[in-house]
């Protein structure tokens, strides 16, 4: 039962109305149940019943801060195990959603569509100038579906080193186009946290952790 106003004996209530529990602490809680008790009718005192209710309720608030207490601090520990974790992705390649191509070395990076039908990937390399440099296809099926460039260029040979593009377009066997998803494989660069939530940095443009399909 909530504790009532205090009054003076004559029915004058003396201290504050009604108060909602959930907003006082356990300090607030003792000092109004001991007015109560002091300041009490003594023609009318307070039953057994009204003082264990009070002292049940008193109990309950002070299970509930101990909990909130733990539970934040759990919070904290979980946290900091996730942004411990994520360092690690630091330098790992990672699979995300798309159209970069990175040639190193001779070698391309990775690339993927996610299509949920059987088709024919018809792809068109670009450099950084938008200029058409290759062009070939690959199989799809549902899924996701390799569709990596080999690096090489119309003539035959090895593309220079760079940042290429590809465009993609999914065909099934009655040249009808099928919707997909483009993925790309890159490094990541760098990881900072927003909202506690984490971003990594791949090819230059951020994605949050959430959007990493693979890492490799």
């Amino acid at each position: 039962m909530p504790i009532q106003g205090i009054t003076d004996g004559t029915g004058t209530v003396v201290g504050q109305p009604e108060r909602d529990y959930s907003q006082i602490s356990k300090i607030d809680f003792m000092t109004l149940l001991v007015a109560q008790i002091k300041n009490q009718d003594p023609m009318s005192p307070m039953d057994n019943a009204e003082f264990t209710g009070q002292i049940t309720q008193f109990t309950m608030l002070d299970e509930l801060e101990t909990m909130n207490a733990k539970l934040d601090d759990s919070i904290l520990v979980g946290q900091s195990i996730n942004n411990t974790g994520m360092l690690a992705l630091v330098g790992k390649d990672v699979t995300v959603q798309g159209d970069g191509v990175t040639m190193q070395e001779g070698a391309s990076s990775l690339s993927y569509v996610t299509c949920e039908g059987v088709g024919t990937a018809t792809v068109e390399v670009k450099n950084s100038a938008g200029q058409v440099v290759a062009t070939y296809t690959a199989p799809v099926n549902p899924g996701m579906s390799d569709i990596s460039w080999d690096g090489k260029l119309e003539n035959g040979s090895v593309a220079p080193d760079g940042d290429y593009s590809l465009e993609v377009r999914v065909n099934n066997s009655n040249g009808e186009d099928l919707p997909f998803t483009p993925l790309m494989t890159g490094r990541v660069e760098g990881l900072r946290y927003e909202n506690n939530i984490g971003v990594v940095v791949v090819g230059g443009a951020e994605y949050y952790v959430s959007e990493i399909y693979k890492v490799s």
